[in-house]
């Protein structure tokens, strides 16, 4: 059957107008009668967040320092506005092609090679477009959210199209670890690799060994992907969310700038890359990695102000400080309130380490206006609000001359606090823990993180009081430390204020240590079991 182009939306990203040109009359004499172009990923995220394409060509390499193709697709996916009946052609030599697809979630559906031509582009495009014909059913499930049907779909079409049977044991393996059915979505890739090496499923059976906790064996499957030298960030971030699992936070760090090496302007992969680094107070790293993901975070779903108050932070934490870098920092702080107007808690972050940078250069008078500043914007808050940054606040009027007034706005806060649905539960979770009754204070803090979620305070308090109860056997320490180890790495470290920054260190250090004990043990277990 003839695939019909003439009322197909089609988005062609690339900066090389005459390439753009080229691939424009080509469609144009395949039937195809709209066509709109961008220039960057930036400017096409614009175009996919106002209207469905049904084909999308996307330049691999689109210039040094900016997002290459495949970050559309990576950016699209999370933001949520990816479609999966849109069919992506990334555009890229054959053989680099090859290494481009180790991505369990974000790799293109084709790819094709310049220099263009009309038997070429249709050949590509007729094969892909006859595949989603088939999978469209699926494909409509899964735009609209419907995962549990999604499932079912799958196994409907791999007994009606059994030549098709990877394709959506790809998709079904996408969904099982979305859904959260890690042992599942292990084992189909296992069977998918035992038949057949394909770098997307080890990356996938990696990804869901690393949810369940084993991270011994996912290092050994993602380390097999990375040697083969395949273009795979998933592969390098998960490996080194191993290491960093288990204590080592230099390799963790090596691995990262590996990665940032090959895709050096991914927003995540470079806030993951400055967390860690401040974490090993490799301040440097930091820096640039900071500097460099608020430049790329820009007009994307990974803008984030933590990046900005993580820069400062790490300026701060150098052992040299001069004009120069005092001038960066208040810049910084001043652009963080310009990308995030009328945030009030950003504006009042930003005075408070304002007031923190003129007192690391010895201006004491500009830091007591800073923190006065800072105490004002502090009391226009909600009081939920106050109850969450109260820490932080009091920390930053240390050594101003609003430090007494702060003391005594904390005690104010902490008692009003109280009143809150949240700040009972925490309260309550603090007197289970003083009284060593950790299952019941573990409670109390799940419950309160649950109606104020992503709160550094509340997750420290879950992430120690979970620890506790995973030293007592019988008490599921291995689900335990899973979601210990989750709940660290979801905050970004260089955010934090000093003594939460000391407090997480302690924290993940001992999550590491329990977590390595575990591993090690279940692996003297099982090589015991294959020696018997």
């Amino acid at each position: 059957m003839e695939i019909s182009y003439s009322d197909k939306k089609v988005l062609i990203v690339d900066n090389r107008l005459e390439d753009l040109a080229e691939l424009k009359i080509i469609l144009g004499s395949m039937g195809v009668a709209e066509i709109q172009v961008a220039s960057s990923v930036n400017m096409a995220l614009v175009l996919l967040r106002e209207k469905h394409y049904d084909i999308c060509f996307v330049l691999f390499d689109l210039g040094k320092d900016h997002k290459n193709g495949l970050q559309l697709i990576q950016e699209a996916s999370a933001e949520g506005i990816r479609q999966f009946s849109t069919v992506f052609s990334l555009i890229v030599d054959p053989e680099r092609s090859k290494l481009l697809f180790g991505s369990l979630d974000s790799s293109p559906d084709t790819y094709i090679s310049k220099p263009y031509s009309e038997p070429k582009v249709r050949f590509r495009l007729e094969k892909i477009m006859r595949v989603k014909q088939v999978m469209q059913p699926l494909d409509e499930l899964l735009d609209q959210g419907e995962l549990q049907q999604a499932l079912l779909m799958c196994d409907k079409l791999t007994q009606s199209y059994p030549a098709l049977k990877l394709y959506i044991h790809r998709m079904r393996g996408i969904i099982l670890l979305e859904e959260g059915y890690y042992s599942k979505a292990e084992k189909l890739f296992e069977s998918i690799v035992a038949q057949r090496v394909q770098p997307w499923a080890r990356v996938g059976q990696g990804m869901a060994l690393c949810h369940l906790g084993d991270y011994l064996n996912a290092r050994q499957i993602l380390q097999q992907v990375i040697d083969e030298s395949y273009f795979c960030v998933e592969a390098y971030t998960w490996l080194a969310r191993t290491y960093r699992a288990l204590g080592e936070r230099g390799e963790a760090i090596s691995l990262l700038r590996k990665a940032v090496m090959l895709q050096p302007t991914v927003p995540e992969l470079l806030g993951a890359l400055g967390s860690l680094a401040a974490q090993n107070q490799e301040w440097n790293i930091a820096v640039d990695a900071y500097s460099n993901a608020i430049r790329h975070a820009r007009q994307s779903c990974f803008q984030s102000d933590d990046y900005y108050f993580s820069l400062v932070s790490a300026l701060l934490a150098r052992s040299s400080f001069d004009r120069d870098v005092e001038e960066y920092a208040i810049r910084t702080l001043e652009d963080a309130v310009l990308a995030f107007p009328g945030e009030p808690i950003v504006q009042f972050k930003s005075r408070l380490m304002v007031a923190q940078v003129y007192r690391r250069a010895g201006a004491q008078g500009r830091a007591n206006l800073a923190a006065r500043n800072a105490f004002d914007l502090f009391c226009e808050l909600e009081l939920t609000e106050q109850a969450e940054w109260v820490e932080p606040f009091l920390e930053g009027m240390e050594g101003t001359s609003v430090e007494a007034e702060a003391q005594a706005m904390k005690q104010h806060v902490n008692r009003d606090s109280a009143a809150l649905e949240w700040g009972k539960l925490n309260i309550q979770g603090m007197l289970s823990y003083r009284k060593k009754d950790y299952q019941k204070a573990l409670s109390f803090f799940v419950q309160a993180d649950s109606i104020l979620p992503n709160n550094p305070s509340l997750t420290l308090n879950l992430v120690q009081a979970a620890l506790e109860q995973a030293r007592h056997p019988g008490n599921q320490r291995d689900e335990l430390l899973l979601q210990c180890d989750n709940a660290l790495y979801s905050i970004n470290y260089g955010a934090l204020g000093l003594r939460q920054q000391k407090r997480y260190l302690s924290l993940s250090d001992r999550c590491a240590d329990m977590v390595r004990s575990m591993a090690e043990l279940k692996r003297e277990i099982q090589e015991g079991a294959d020696v018997s």
